[in-house]
């Protein structure tokens, strides 16, 4: 059998193994903790590569058999699927009753809902709709040593236990595997339109219309010094229309189709380096020309391509300067040894220690892929 393919920074496992169910991935997880051998666990591998090597890695888990809808109630707008759904599978089945997971993320048609989570994948669209974890209002999902544990439910109103969902988003599968989601949806807009804007030292024209009007998603992409600014409105005709002239008024603003707007924002990841840079909502626009491409309004921001390490220090030193981080979510593995993959870490370390023993005793899950 060819493992190339489940390969993360040089190192291939020794087996593969293709759940379907949540009982099977709670089989696999645990015998491995009984054997103290390591699991990685697979969705779409659009961010498999963001975080450390890992420091042992005997298996690969690979969820994508966990995938289809378990129940969608349309009137409720709640729907349970699971885990290795892609997020263009989801839509399609969504579609049909004119509803959505107002989640977007690069790479949908390989994207899973349970990665999308687990890895607290960025997206423009957080200007209107937060960070993914504030869809989902319940999990099922098996921890380190093969317990299945399930937080929330399907509805709602539901105060069931712990939010453990907010815990797994953005621990990028090294507390648990994520098997079924039960997720919050919202309708289909009647319209949406996509304008840009070409020009130089676009920043304060962003932040200015990000207060003047509820636009779905606000893009400033660099290339040297030309800036181009990308708005996206959503919603009734009218309120489009509506947007469309506030635009209007602050410079020429042309339409543009969606298959440009995705490659913009595929780019974290199809560059063969990026960094992610995370301040204070509002700040990300201010970090260009040092990045790339910034989120308007959501506090992302990226840059992409080369960078020496005193420049990527300088630009981290920044970030954590106003509360945030740098993190070198896609690069050589050389270089993230030399700039650090995560930076000054956000958790207090004893902390970080008691959830991983908690939730992994024996660290067979990503061992080393996050901060220790």
């Amino acid at each position: 059998m060819d493992l190339s393919a489940y390969e993360i920074d040089g190192l291939v496992p020794s087996r593969v193994e293709r759940p379907s169910t949540t009982a099977d991935v709670a089989a696999v997880i645990g015998a491995a903790h009984r054997a103290h051998e390591a699991v990685v666990l697979h969705g779409g591998g659009t961010r498999i590569g963001v975080g450390d090597a890992p420091t042992r890695y005997d298996t690969a888990v690979d969820l994508r058999g966990l995938r289809g809808i378990v129940e969608h109630s349309a009137p409720d707008l709640v729907c349970t699927v699971r885990a290795g759904t892609t997020l263009a599978e989801l839509a399609t089945a969504l579609a049909s009753q004119g509803q959505r997971w107002p989640v977007d993320v690069a790479d949908p048609e390989r994207a899973t809902v349970g990665g999308t989570i687990a890895s607290a994948a960025p997206s423009p669209s957080r200007l209107r709709y937060q960070h993914p974890r504030d869809w989902v209002i319940g999990c099922e999902a098996v921890l380190g040593d093969g317990t299945v544990a399930r937080a929330g439910g399907r509805v709602v109103k539901n105060v069931t236990g712990y939010d453990l969902t907010r815990l797994y988003s953005g621990s990028f599968g090294s507390l648990a595997a994520i098997t079924e989601v039960s997720l919050k949806l919202v309708a289909i807009d009647e319209t949406r339109c996509i304008y840009r804007l070409r020009g130089e030292a676009l920043a304060p024209l962003a932040n200015t219309l990000r207060r003047m009007f509820p636009f779905e998603a606000i893009v400033l992409d660099r290339d040297g010094t030309i800036e181009t600014l990308y708005v996206r409105a959503a919603g009734p005709r009218s309120s489009v229309e509506r947007a469309a002239s506030v635009l209007q008024r602050h410079g020429t603003f042309e339409e543009f189709g969606a298959a440009e707007w995705d490659a913009l924002c595929s780019r974290p990841v199809r560059s063969d380096v990026a960094a992610r840079c995370s301040v204070p909502p509002g700040a990300e626009a201010d970090l260009l020309p040092r990045a790339d491409q910034a989120y308007v309004g959501t506090g992302i921001a990226y840059t992409f391509g080369p960078r020496s390490r005193d420049e990527l220090a300088r630009l981290r030193e920044s970030c954590e300067q106003m509360g945030g981080a740098l993190v070198l979510e896609r690069a050589p593995v050389d270089a993230r040894r030399t700039v650090g993959t995560w930076g000054t870490h956000r958790t207090p370390g004893g902390v970080a220690a008691a959830l991983k023993a908690r939730f992994d005793p024996h660290g067979v899950l990503a061992p080393g892929r996050m901060p220790a």
